[in-house]
């Protein structure tokens, strides 16, 4: 059986939800390694960013259970 989730008569899949979520998460925790400046020992900022979204998206969707 399909899960999904629907905003009125649109539907749409959980998965979309984690990764907003995780995508929110990374920009939080971006600003704080960019304040405390440790964003400067990155050689490659956009592939950090990138695997924070693709870790973060796995650790919710493995708690966030849409049923």
């Amino acid at each position: 059986m399909p899960h999904e989730i629907a905003f009125g008569e649109i539907y749409g899949p959980p998965l979309l939800a984690v990764v907003t979520l995780a995508y929110l998460l990374m920009l939080m925790v971006t600003q704080i390694a960019t304040k405390l400046g440790w964003y400067k020992w990155f050689a490659a900022p956009a592939i950090v960013e990138l695997s924070l979204v693709a870790i973060f998206t796995v650790v919710l969707g493995r708690f966030i259970a849409f049923t």
